[in-house]
């Protein structure tokens, strides 16, 4: 370091080197020295000083200055320089001084004011220092100024309305013009927010503004801005947006009681239209359903701040909030109250559902619904149970403890069946008892029914159906809900007997399935939901032979104008068999018409033959006391003449046979009368 820069034009302070009048000999590298006993560090720094005459290569005055007429214009000087120039500046050949229009700042910037087209010309900024000089020349040209020549005005609209806040301007024909708003200083994003605001015309000198579906958050103060590149201009109005209330605030709730408490709240915002009314709501948290509440009186009117909600549920916990409305609608609802609980109170509502019956000889069971949390009303809940004898005056009562108990079951060695009890319940908790249900009458469980049916008859209808006739039995120990039939085959024991029991309370049944011509014993029972009762004396029937099995043969027919002549060969029954008692015809015109039956004890009919009629279907069986024996089935076509059926010697059964013209065939079918 030169010796000359260590004189008076340096110091140190805290570690801190301090150099000024700083000269061109004082560039080089400065090295700090720091130790102390444990050892000593080293750091060193470069220092260049500069000197150059001022440079406006990188920095010249602006070539062309735009300014607007009536506007201000400032017009900067910054060339490169060490030491820093001193600057001045002129009009053409003209210097310039400080004055009212005309402001040279220390940094060297050129200021203007209330510039007129006089002020037009070349300025120059000259820049000098102890190393040179040098200037730099820009061309002042002036513009027609902006100005909004149609200005927003202020505006009162409802919420979900729309409105156009109108802002024109005129401006210097050589120069773009752009409109920006503001809403309370904060500029609008017209693409952002498109669903709300929207430019209202394409005009370049027109930039109204529409608001669309307004909002209360869309009121304020809205600044409209004209401007081009030398100068700007604007003009502001307020947007005044009518909407429902605010929330009101401050809910806090006093004075609890069983079944109401007093609400009180601050007055919320009423968005430009007074409060007409206020609403309370209270939820169940385990709902979280809000539901309006009951207040005295009904109606809060809109200067009220407090209400009376009342017909709450005891021993309840609840939040409440409150609304306002007014004529443009029902505003946002205020913050939830603090959760509050309704004190106990005895229960209100008696248990529903009550019934009972079934169980053992002896019992007297009774049921009803277990009263939900909601109708508890408080704590040590249980129910009532009293009942009486139909019979007797005295009611007996029984304290049944648990929220869900829901049956009770008295035994008494003295309580017959089925006999008819009166019965109420009513509810309790430690705050006291409600009231009771309805009187409603249940019955004491049954026992088995000790009569048995009377003046038992069975006949044979078929060979494998036999049909059952009992007189009733009155309604013992219980409810008779019908009777159970018992049949076995002579020699086998009752224990393997089958059993039908029918549905209702008819005293007549038919028993299916059974074997031809076989000896059958049938019992009778009545039963109830207790049991089955004794038997009836069994009686004894026969079931029927079988029937024939084999069909009709030598079946032959004549067509003659409207009827149809059929006949066949007798069918004779086996020993094993029924005897034929009639023959039936099942007799069906065409594939789709409905048949119809016919019975003979001949061994012949003559059918109609209506004149549409094109083809005719016959099923013929014989028929006995054992039932409907195999069928023989014939088609008759209307123009076969007179045609017969013949036996194939190759086969016991009827088969097919050709017989005229190949008009008729026989087939073996079962049909069901």
């Amino acid at each position: 370091m030169p010796e000359e820069a260590i004189s008076d034009r340096t110091e140190v302070t805290n570690g801190q080197l301090r150099i000024t009048n700083l000269q061109l000999q004082d560039s080089g590298m400065y090295q700090c020295v720091a130790g102390n006993k444990h050892g000593t560090i080293y750091t060193s720094v470069e220092l260049t000083v500069q000197a150059m005459a001022p440079d406006f290569r990188l920095s010249p005055v602006k070539p062309m200055i735009p300014a607007a007429r009536g506007g201000e214009i400032s017009i900067l000087c910054n060339p490169r320089s060490a030491p820093s120039p001193v600057i001045l500046w002129s009009k053409g050949t003209e210097l310039l001084y400080n004055n009212s229009r005309v402001t040279v700042t220390a940094n060297g910037m050129l200021i203007l004011k209330n510039i007129s087209r006089s002020d037009e010309g070349n300025y120059t900024c000259f820049a000098e220092n102890i190393m040179g000089k040098s200037n730099s020349t820009g061309i002042l040209s002036v513009r027609e100024a902006t100005r909004i020549t149609l200005a927003p005005s202020g505006s009162d609209i409802n919420q979900g309305d729309s409105v156009i806040l109108q802002c024109h301007a005129s401006h210097d024909p050589t120069m773009d013009l752009t409109f920006t708003w503001e809403l309370d200083g904060v500029p609008i994003n017209l693409e952002k927010e498109q669903e709300h605001y929207q430019r209202d015309s394409a005009d370049e000198s027109i930039g109204d503004l529409r608001i669309i579906h307004a909002k209360l958050g869309h009121a304020g103060k809205y600044t409209c801005t004209a401007q081009t590149v030398v100068d700007r201009t604007s003009a502001s109005a307020s947007l005044l947006v009518r909407g429902p209330p605010g929330p009101p605030g401050g809910v806090v709730v006093r004075d609890v009681k069983e079944t109401s408490i007093q609400l009180t709240w601050s007055r919320g915002f009423d968005n430009h239209n007074p409060i007409s009314r206020y609403m309370v709501q209270a939820m169940e948290p385990e709902t979280e359903i809000w539901k309006p509440a009951k207040t005295d009186p009904l109606t809060v009117e809109g200067n009220a701040e407090s209400a009376l909600v009342v017909g709450l549920l005891p021993w309840t916990d609840y939040l409440f909030r409150v609304v306002a409305s007014n004529i443009l609608g029902v505003g946002e609802p205020s913050a939830p109250s603090s959760l509050v609980k309704t004190k106990e109170a005895a229960p209100n509502v008696a248990p529903s559902g009550v019934n009972g019956g079934g169980g053992t000889p002896n019992e007297l069971t009774i049921n009803w619904t277990p009263l939900g949390r909601q109708y508890q009303n408080g704590d040590a809940f249980g129910y009532i149970v009293a009942f009486k004898r139909k019979t007797e005056d005295t009611w007996q009562t029984f304290r049944v403890p648990g929220v869900q108990s829901h049956q009770f079951v008295y035994r008494n060695e003295t309580i017959t069946a089925y006999t008819p009890f009166d019965v109420m319940i009513k509810a309790f908790n430690r705050k006291g008892e409600g009231p009771y249900s309805l009187k409603t009458t249940v019955y004491s469980a049954e026992d088995e029914p000790n009569i048995s049916p009377s003046k038992v008859k069975a006949k044979a209808i078929s060979s494998s159906d036999i049909e059952v006739e009992w007189n009733s039995v009155s309604p013992v120990n219980g409810v008779l809900l019908g009777y159970e039939i018992r049949y076995w085959k002579a020699g086998d024991k009752e224990a393997a007997a089958d059993r039908v029991r029918s549905p209702s309370l008819d005293t007549s049944a038919k028993i299916s399935g059974l074997k031809p011509n076989t000896m059958y014993h049938v019992t009778i029972r009545a039963y109830n939901r207790a049991g089955t009762g004794p038997p009836s004396p069994s009686t004894n029937v026969t079931s029927s032979k079988a029937p024939p099995k084999r069909p009709p043969r030598n079946i032959s027919w004549t067509l003659s104008g409207s009827s149809i002549n059929i006949k066949w060969d007798p069918v004779i029954a086996m020993k094993n068999e029924s005897p034929v008692t009639a023959y039936k015809l099942l007799y069906r015109l065409d594939s789709q018409s409905t048949p119809t039956l016919y019975a003979t004890s001949k061994t012949r009919a003559e059918l109609p033959l209506p004149e549409m009629a094109s083809h005719v279907t016959i099923q013929l069986c014989a028929t006995g006391n054992g039932g409907d024996g195999e069928p023989a089935e014939v088609h008759i076509p209307k123009d076969s003449g007179t045609s017969m059926m013949v036996e194939n010697s190759a086969s016991p059964f009827l088969t097919q046979a050709h017989v005229i013209n190949s008009a008729v065939w026989l087939l073996l079918k079962c049909f069901v009368i």
